[in-house]
């Protein structure tokens, strides 16, 4: 299955942890994040991968492929990781310069609380959201082209 992620990424799923990861073909800034921000509190907590992939209960090698951007964690991996690293999943997240996901005060309102009852779904719940957002998304666009379309 072709998805495409941020708008810029295609992935596809890694189904050898039970579908919960996705395979990058291309890399965005989020991604990079990810992985930057599981190696930052892996190391701080002097754990190498070979331990956080034990506490994990995942390959060293998956450990290794979301910390250099060749794998994007599901949410259930997320939630596994966090665990792991005893961390909020929204540790594990993105976050702004100014230490926020989003930078934008409204946004954040919505998303922490969106984002931890998300994380509380099943998979086909979580596949049914993420199907939902999608065709927000792809309304949106089909709205903008038209507008395009009729000022042109």
């Amino acid at each position: 299955m072709r998805s495409t992620l941020a708008g810029a990424t295609a992935i596809t799923a890694d189904r050898s942890l039970s579908g919960d990861g996705l395979r990058l073909r291309g890399k965005t800034a989020r991604e990079f994040t990810i992985g930057r921000r599981l190696r930052e509190l892996r190391e701080q907590r002097s754990l190498t991968q070979q331990e956080m992939a034990v506490k994990a209960g995942v390959p060293r090698t998956y450990i290794s492929r979301i910390e250099n951007a060749r794998l994007l964690p599901g949410p259930l991996m997320l939630r596994r990781i966090a665990g792991a690293l005893a961390v909020e999943i929204l540790a594990l997240l993105p976050q702004s310069k100014n230490g926020n996901h989003h930078g934008d005060p409204e946004l954040e309102a919505l998303w922490e609380p969106f984002a931890r009852h998300f994380l509380l779904l099943g998979p086909q719940e979580m596949s049914r959201v993420v199907s939902f957002a999608r065709n927000l998304v792809d309304e949106g666009r089909t709205e903008r082209v038209e507008a395009h379309l009729a000022a042109v």
